[in-house]
């Protein structure tokens, strides 16, 4: 496991991992909001997705916790009006906004902390134009530097409140990674998300994505084994099941096959509460010293 965690400050509890399947992974981890610094980074996450960043919409109180955190303030009463409501939890609470950007930031944390050496160059949940509109396109491309050159992550979140395991989610980002992105000639869905981390990250990844760009171009991705489909699902407390990976485990030699080839890393991660209580928890870290 990649990460700098000593046992008192990790993130992420293991509760399950099947690996059966290699080369492909399966893990599923609890979060653990006690940890204060990555805490800290899931709320600055939420208030950059939620375009709260604004000097104006802040007020600094020496000597606060929050303060400590590395977060400068807290928000003024300008700032909390920007929040967004709590939506209530029931069988539509994953179609929220506010509740889809929490958990994509939540599942972005745990696969760098999981794999520390991954960079996502451009995440859209933190890019977004309009922060009351879903993002389109591929949650997040990732890239790796290994002993054999780079891995392309090809990244994709879920949340789910449904209890039947699989949830349904699960098989329609099965159908949407695979047949939509990994098992398409030059994949024009790839192809074109590659472009906007390319064009809208800074210059330090421009040259790896460009070579990305090119192997999907001239069909070289196909060429052995150089991606990694990591959909990442995000359950409420104690709603993970190993069920939930059936789908995929079953395809996994499909992946492996497909036009672009590619690895599964599957990680779970179930949150300390609801998911409604989650988000008034990041607005209450965000509002109160």
């Amino acid at each position: 496991m990649v990460n700098n965690s000593t046992v008192e400050d990790a993130p992420f509890i293991l509760l399950d991992a099947d690996n059966n399947h290699n080369p492909h992974l399966f893990e599923a981890y609890r979060y653990d909001r006690n940890c204060s610094q990555h805490w800290t980074e899931i709320v600055r996450g939420c208030l950059i997705c939620w375009r709260i960043t604004a000097q104006a919409f802040y007020e600094r109180i020496p000597e606060t916790g929050f303060q400590k955190l590395g977060l400068g303030g807290i928000l003024n009463p300008h700032g909390t009006a920007q929040l967004p409501p709590t939506p209530p939890e029931d069988t539509n609470i994953t179609r929220n906004t506010a509740v889809t950007d929490l958990t994509e930031i939540l599942a972005l944390r745990l696969l760098q902390w999981k794999k520390g050496s991954v960079a996502i160059p451009y995440p859209r949940v933190l890019h977004k134009e309009v922060s009351q509109l879903q993002h389109h396109g591929i949650d997040a491309i990732g890239y790796e530097l290994t002993t054999s050159g780079h891995l392309l992550y090809v990244i994709e979140v879920m949340a789910s409140v449904d209890l039947n395991h699989p949830p349904t989610t699960v098989r329609d980002h099965l159908s949407q990674i695979l047949d939509e992105t990994l098992n398409v000639n030059r994949s024009p869905r790839l192809l074109r998300d590659l472009q906007i981390a390319h064009d809208e990250s800074d210059d330090s990844h421009k040259d790896v994505l460009n070579g990305f760009i090119t192997a999907v171009i001239d069909g070289t991705i196909s060429n052995g084994i150089s991606v990694v489909a990591a959909p990442l699902l995000v359950r409420r407390f104690n709603e993970h099941d190993a069920n939930d990976w059936l789908p995929f485990v079953n395809h996994s030699q499909s992946f492996e096959h497909a036009i672009i080839p590619s690895h599964i890393l599957f990680l779970t991660v179930e949150c300390h509460d609801s998911f409604s209580g989650m988000l008034d928890l990041v607005k209450q870290t965000a509002t109160q010293p």
